[in-house]
């Protein structure tokens, strides 16, 4: 079955590879749990997009 809730997760971190292998537990664990872990991870942030298209993101990222 496919994820229901996120349409779309960004991870920013210094490896593609580990990024890449975030995106999906990520997308899997939903906006609040996928935040949450991420938030805890040095060197790591995230951009969440939901099915309503409403954007969030991790706690040191800034928007302009």
């Amino acid at each position: 079955m496919p994820v229901t809730g996120v349409k779309s997760v960004t991870i920013i971190c210094p490896n593609a590879e580990i990024a890449d292998a975030m995106a999906t537990p990520v997308m899997v664990m939903g906006v609040k749990a996928g935040l949450h872990m991420i938030n805890q991870i040095d060197h790591m942030e995230a951009i969440i997009i939901d099915d309503h298209d409403k954007v969030y993101k991790s706690d040191h990222i800034k928007f302009i």
